[in-house]
């Protein structure tokens, strides 16, 4: 059987298209393995169409060159950095059609033409996928305290009903469920998580295993970043714009600015864990926890490179404010 994320890959990868609904992803997840699966839809009366469309007929855009000089904004979104609100202030310039749908970290399985068609592009990303998007990008990005981020993340993913959880085949989430915070952090699938050990520098050194953040895949390879903190650092001073979740007004006005967009009028606040227990049906109840001294050595030793890249980014986050004030 394969995952929800290989049904969705495949048929953006081969057909260029998202699944109908729920029941063909059903359908082609009982395959039993990925050439099964690829296979069959290589041998699909669609794809056999698709090899004789001309271009004019394909409904993959192809992008002129004209178009790909308006830069794209791209927002780099770590899970539990206030990336929604973010990512709501920054939809509000540009026209649905014109937002790539892609929220996780899957923009490295569409076709390049699919991608062209966008202006913003805000999701989960890793930085190499982000350089896959064609054109001029203006990248930005948010940081949090690692181990604040990951205490959140915690109580996040707890927070999830157990049919959310397992409809989407979340993993990360269902280990929540069952675990208390110092269990679930010592647990060896936590430490082994690309999100979670060190997720911030991975995501800016090179790329993240996953294209489905909540979800566990134990098979793929775990690769060390203790030596990409200062690759992670450069390819942070080099974006257009970071902010820090801890400073959120200053960090929304200097990526405005950087974005050449006016400054929003207010920041209403998206996502927070209070809130949603309180009013969607994807969200339980549960008693929030906080960092404690025990907690944070725990997540500490995991987030190590991702401490040193935060201290060191504060004091960049700091010359860029005091910059900005004196222009």
């Amino acid at each position: 059987m394969i995952s929800r994320a290989d049904v969705l890959s495949g048929y953006r990868m081969i057909l260029g298209r998202e699944p109908e609904d729920e029941g063909i992803i059903t359908y082609h997840r009982q395959h039993e393995n990925l050439s099964a699966f690829r296979r069959a839809l290589l041998a699909s009366e669609e794809f056999n169409q698709l090899q004789f469309q001309t271009r004019g007929e394909s409904d993959i855009p192809f992008p002129d060159w004209e178009d790909l000089s308006i830069p794209r904004v791209v927002f780099m979104h770590s899970p539990k950095t206030g990336g929604t609100t973010l990512h709501s202030l920054l939809a509000g310039h540009f026209q649905e059609n014109l937002i790539c749908p892609e929220r996780f970290n899957g923009i490295r399985n569409y076709p390049t033409g699919e991608l062209a068609k966008y202006r913003l592009f805000s999701g989960h990303y890793d930085l190499a996928s982000c350089h896959l998007i064609p054109g001029q990008k203006r990248i930005v990005t948010l940081l949090r305290d690692p181990v604040s981020r990951l205490v959140s993340l915690y109580n996040f993913l707890k927070a999830h009903q157990p049919d959310v959880v397992e409809r989407n085949n979340w993993g990360l989430a269902r280990l929540a469920a069952a675990l208390d915070a110092e269990e679930f952090f010592l647990h060896p699938v936590t430490r082994s998580h690309p999100y979670i050990e060190n997720g911030l520098t991975r995501a800016l050194a090179g790329s993240l295993s996953l294209d489905i953040w909540p979800t566990i895949d134990e098979s793929a390879p775990a690769v060390s970043v203790a030596d990409a903190g200062e690759r992670a650092l450069d390819h942070l001073s080099g974006l257009a714009a970071f902010g820090v979740l801890e400073r959120y007004e200053e960090s929304v006005e200097l990526i405005f600015d950087s974005l050449e967009l006016p400054q929003p009028a207010a920041i209403c606040r998206k996502m927070e864990l209070s809130e949603l227990m309180n009013e969607t049906s994807n969200y339980r109840s549960i008693d929030i926890v906080h960092e404690s001294s025990q907690l944070r050595s725990i997540i500490a030793e995991l987030v190590h490179v991702d401490l040193e890249l935060y201290q060191r980014a504060l004091k960049i986050f700091d010359s860029r404010c005091q910059a900005s004030v004196s222009r």
